[in-house]
């Protein structure tokens, strides 16, 4: 037989089968115990991958509705960085939640237009949170920002939108996508 290195102490040794790997009992010892581990850690590795892929198809309609609109609302803060408030004029911090994005027809009141960018602004927390939307202030804004004829056509504004799984899935991976390049943009 041919002389071999040892897997594991790396010495020269010659084979007695074409099959040995290692040197001595010992480091048979050790290789066994690390191909175990590896295996182990495979198959460990598989079964949080097929867990992650049960719970993804588990999810809810409104668990995607969340997360789509938690990816609508961190776009429309990265375009609204460095803004003023729609509302009160206030300049918006750009650090990450330290605005809201305020509907300017709420997803209560119209849940149509809950992913309608034109509809949603940068809002201080406290014209969002406390003046419950300061829904006056925010048209005068939108007029200026938009203009009339666009915030009469949002007020006016019936579409149905009905949003799939699916729907919802790309909706959030467009928006996190879009927020992402905005956020390099103004790097």
């Amino acid at each position: 037989m041919k002389p071999a290195t040892c897997c594991i102490c790396r010495t020269h040794y010659v084979k007695s089968s074409p099959l040995q790997k290692v040197c001595s009992p010992k480091c048979a010892i050790t290789h066994v115990s690390q191909t175990k581990d590896r295996q182990k850690g495979r198959a460990a590795a598989e079964d949080r991958r097929q867990t992650r892929e049960k719970l993804k198809a588990m999810e809810t309609y409104p668990e995607l509705v969340k997360k789509a609109q938690t990816a609508f609302n961190g776009f429309i803060r990265a375009r609204d960085a460095g803004k003023p408030c729609i509302c009160c004029g206030k300049p918006l911090g750009t650090e990450p939640n330290t605005f809201d994005a305020g509907h300017y027809r709420s997803v209560g009141s119209a849940p149509h237009m809950r992913f309608v960018e034109e509809n949603v602004h940068g809002q201080s927390k406290h014209c969002n949170n406390y003046l419950a939307g300061n829904a006056v202030e925010y048209r005068k804004g939108l007029i200026a920002r938009i203009g009339l004829e666009e915030v009469e056509r949002i007020e006016s504004d019936q579409t149905l939108r009905k949003y799939t799984r699916e729907g919802l899935i790309e909706l959030a991976k467009h928006y996190r996508e879009a927020a992402r390049k905005l956020m390099k943009e103004k790097e």
